[in-house]
């Protein structure tokens, strides 16, 4: 009997050792929490970080359940058991972007822009007074910022904050009225009414920007509208405007950058190599301008569409119908030119074709001749079929030229890219004032 003994022991200490891990496991599981969704949309990511792609979305009164935090990011369960990654600082907000979070306008001349909260942090790049950026979080006499694309850190006390006028603030207010409510009209094109009231109906039409149905009913976000045919369907809140009469509401006119859809078209492309410098082609500086462009003009909550991201051929045609189908604000193609002769011309040259175009032209050009780095040639007419052809405000950039020593010099470079962005965003920036 004394040889069991031991055994009894080990027994003893296993089942104890179970019920202490499953005690904890209990502790475990009361203390997820439960968070509920306030904002019409939230999108949840892989991974905790902006730069995680987005897997799905969550919708406003949706609960789900947290497992963990890691660096101000929610990790959740969600009801149908898949798991993903909030951010904290969202969860009473939208995605992150100019028209629902938000904006910092920088005060300080000139403003390091840091990897961290902190002094020592590496710096990623400087902005003036006066830049904008997306606010996203603020601790401890920082505040985190949306720059080039990744999150950044800038001092609390060089950075004014202001409320932007949010989308479904506006909505709800008109919501309060909506005895009132007869006619919702679409912002943008490729509006999808659904069958029910929720981004997992079923897409019943696809409207176009500026078209009006006649109201029925309110459900959540969500409204019912009556559609030509008349079928019913549903569409979300917070991409229409609404009218309490039957003119249909007037299209909301785009007052600031962070309301404007901007199409940036890299010229050239796939086995169109544009011209040739020494060591590389047009097609590929064009592309790299292009990503830093965008990514600017997103930082001050903008919706860039890029014609193309990688190193593929687009027709011109193909080009010009992203823009006129997207009913874009803007479209910039930007090309680095080339001459007969060589060193026979620097700089840069910005083109348009309509008359419309002019006021766009001229505030881009006039702030390539204060900012550029090359010398800058002014605006002028030029008779290229993506701003011939395109119904939207356009404009073609010659960036400098390939076959100029000093040009080819500059341009590959990501300081002279960058300049170019920063040229762009602020020439956007005042064109877009009312």
């Amino acid at each position: 009997m004394t040889l069991n003994k031991p055994k009894k022991i080990v027994s003893l200490l296993i089942i104890t050792l179970f019920i202490g891990l499953t005690v904890f496991a209990t502790v475990v599981l009361a203390n997820q929490g439960s968070i509920k969704v306030d904002a019409s949309v939230v999108n949840v990511r892989t991974g905790p970080g902006l730069s995680y792609d987005i897997m799905t979305q969550v919708t406003g009164g949706e609960k789900v359940t947290m497992l963990s935090e890691e660096n101000e990011w929610y990790k959740v369960r969600l009801s149908n058991d898949q798991i993903g990654w909030i951010a904290s600082w969202l969860i009473e907000n939208t995605e992150v972007s100019a028209a629902t979070n938000k904006i910092g306008v920088v005060t300080g001349e000139e403003v390091n822009i840091r990897s961290e909260s902190n002094i020592n942090a590496d710096i990623l790049g400087k902005v003036t007074n006066g830049t904008e950026l997306t606010v996203l979080f603020q601790q401890e006499g920082w505040t985190q910022v949306q720059y080039y694309g990744q999150v950044a850190w800038i001092s609390s006390d060089l950075i004014e904050i202001s409320e932007a006028v949010t989308e479904t603030t506006t909505v709800a207010v008109a919501e309060e009225d909506s005895a009132t409510i007869q006619t919702v009209t679409t912002r943008s094109s490729g509006t999808n009414i659904r069958n029910g009231p929720s981004i997992e109906g079923s897409v019943v039409e696809t409207a176009g920007k500026g078209e009006s149905f006649n109201y029925l009913s309110t459900d959540g976000d969500w409204y019912q509208v009556e559609l030509t045919d008349g079928q019913t369907g549903y569409v979300a809140n917070w991409v229409v405007d609404l009218s309490a009469d039957q003119t249909p509401a007037p299209t909301a006119s785009v007052t600031s950058l962070a309301e404007a859809t901007i199409v940036i078209d890299a010229g050239h492309g796939g086995n169109d190599p544009g011209a040739l410098a020494n060591t590389f082609h047009e097609k590929e500086v064009t592309l790299s301008t292009a990503k830093l462009v965008a990514n600017r003009l997103r930082d001050a909550g903008a919706n860039v569409i890029l014609t193309r991201s990688d190193d593929e051929f687009l027709s011109l045609d193909e080009r010009t119908v992203i823009s006129n189908q997207s009913n874009a604000d803007v479209f910039i193609s930007l090309h680095y030119d080339s001459t007969e002769i060589a060193n026979e011309v620097s700089g840069t040259t910005t083109y348009y074709y309509h008359d419309k175009d002019i006021p766009l032209a001229e505030t881009i050009s006039a702030n390539f001749q204060q900012n550029g780095i090359l010398p800058n040639n002014d605006f002028r007419f030029g008779d290229f079929y993506v701003t011939r052809e395109n119904t939207q405000p356009a404009i073609l950039i010659e960036l400098g030229y390939l076959n100029n020593d000093v040009d080819q010099l500059t341009v590959n470079s990501s300081d002279y890219q960058t300049s170019v962005a920063e040229i762009i965003y602020q020439s956007l920036n005042q064109y877009f004032i009312p």
